[in-house]
């Protein structure tokens, strides 16, 4: 079930958190395609337990994966692909800003089917505008995955294409031919074809100019077949050469992004149909596709931070003290006998359950602040200081007593030796 409630220690001048670990269960909404369909996730929210008016409230979401679960690549991906996360908040009570946290990762090259790594989220601008209670509850995470903008290139002899029925593998082509890896597929088969599935937005067909070669047909999905010529220039005069590698004869761009696209070349005419590479590409998104999204909402559903606000401390005047009188025991309190304002705070967890005829459990992480004047202990032996040094006054009484009972002692001695000295005569 998850809901353990924990406080995280920090630095004195940093507020304490209280967190509490949350499961979730993803379902993808986007179709099979989702990088989240059946992921569970655990989420530790943390939200600060020591608040004033004006500060900014950290809500901060820790992503990890649970029960051998992961959200997946869909496809394979060149570095800089996205996952990112969105988390809604219902807050009540005095504040202001935006409801949601957010947060993402870029990914490093992967493998379609490989665990993506997952996102960190935090809130934006929110505050308490008056002292008071704000009531947090963390809700569903909506999760997205936009695949990475670049090109790629696929080579002639990649196995994914599928050359019907006939074509020849050439890999003769030399350097100054500019053909890409240097060889390519040939065929002077009328309607011969050569297909290719792809992931993208876009594609380039590239071939070579020569002047034998003869007009193509271009069908991607349903859209009007399109024709080209390679053994016309982009001005339609003839071309005069041959084996002119690496030339863009075709290409499109602005497809919806989709995983199967499919672009099917026919050669028209008996004549030479060459096939040196295609460029995959895949452009800027303005938003994730929906296709990868997973929703995720909480198997606890009533988990609530309370944050009870106090007013911004008051600063304390300060009046010095003169140098000949000391009254703060010689500022041993680390601030030259000043107090220090302070926030202190508890954090406290509760379950509680409802009178209803199926119980619905709830559990609350309560932080108080409350502005106060905190002034340390001088000498405490749990604060780790040293005793308080005793005061002039003393060390001269002291010194007195000591010189007196020096003075005394003397007397009392030269009266012993005196009396051995009468009794011996």
């Amino acid at each position: 079930m998850g809901g353990g409630l924990f406080a995280i220690s920090s630095t004195p001048a940093e507020a304490n958190t209280v967190g509490v670990d949350l499961d979730y269960n993803c379902t993808g909404i986007g179709g099979p395609d989702s990088v989240g369909n059946g992921t569970k996730l655990r989420v530790t929210v943390t939200a600060p337990t020591t608040m004033t008016v004006g500060r900014p409230i950290d809500v901060k979401w820790a992503i990890a994966y649970r029960g051998q679960t992961a959200f997946t690549a869909p496809v394979d991906q060149i570095p800089g692909a996205v996952l990112s996360a969105r988390g809604t908040l219902r807050i009540e009570g005095p504040w202001r800003g935006r409801d949601v946290a957010e947060g993402s990762l870029k990914q490093q090259e992967v493998k379609k089917g490989d665990p993506l790594a997952p996102p960190s989220l935090v809130t934006g601008e929110v505050g308490a505008t008056k002292p008071g209670e704000i009531r947090i509850t963390p809700q569903r995470l909506v999760v997205n995955f936009t695949p990475a903008v670049g090109e790629k290139t696929i080579n002639d002899d990649d196995p994914s294409l599928q050359y019907l029925p006939v074509w020849q593998d050439f890999n003769d082509r030399k350097p100054p031919l500019n053909n890409i890896g240097q060889d390519v597929h040939g065929t002077e088969q009328q309607d011969a074809s050569v297909a290719l599935t792809f992931a993208g937005t876009g594609v380039d067909f590239i071939t070579e100019r020569d002047h034998r070669a003869g007009p193509l047909e271009f069908k991607i999905d349903d859209r009007p077949i399109e024709e080209a010529d390679p053994s016309k220039n982009e001005d339609d005069s003839p071309v005069t050469g041959e084996n002119i590698g690496g030339y863009t004869l075709w290409k499109v761009r602005d497809l919806p992004y989709k995983l199967d696209h499919k672009l099917t070349i026919k050669n028209v005419a008996a004549k030479w149909a060459i096939v040196d590479a295609f460029k995959v590409v895949t452009q800027e998104f303005k938003a994730p596709p929906s296709m990868f999204r997973a929703v995720c909402t909480p198997v606890q559903k009533n988990v609530t931070f309370r944050i009870t606000v106090g007013d911004q401390p008051s600063p304390t005047p300060h009046t010095p003290t003169p140098s000949s009188t000391n009254t703060n025991n010689g500022g041993q309190n680390g601030n030259g006998g000043q107090s220090t304002p302070t926030a202190t705070a508890t954090a406290t967890a509760t379950v509680t359950a409802s009178p209803s005829s199926a119980p619905t459990t709830t559990r609350t992480v309560t932080a108080t602040a409350t502005p106060q004047v905190e002034i340390t202990p001088v000498g405490a032996p749990q604060t780790g200081e040293s005793p308080a040094p005793p005061s002039g006054a003393a060390l001269i009484g002291a010194g007195s007593a000591m010189l007196v009972g020096a003075i005394m002692g003397g007397v009392a001695l030269r009266r012993r030796r005196a009396a051995h000295a009468g009794a011996g005569q």
